[in-house]
């Protein structure tokens, strides 16, 4: 996720604003729309989300 975003490739919920091939800024609602089908949105899905956030912070 992180290198694909790293890498420009968009999302369905990136910004059609940004420009194709630039990074794409992840915020929580592209880490969101990224994990979406790869992780069970159990109790610990909300700390994944602030888990990937400290990672590209």
């Amino acid at each position: 996720m992180i290198a694909e975003a790293a890498a420009g490739h968009p999302s369905h919920v990136t910004d059609p604003a940004e420009p194709s091939g630039r990074p794409v800024p992840l915020d929580r609602t592209e880490i969101r729309e990224r994990l979406s089908g790869n992780l069970c949105r159990c109790g610990a899905y909300p700390r994944i989300v602030e888990a990937v956030e400290d990672v590209i912070g």
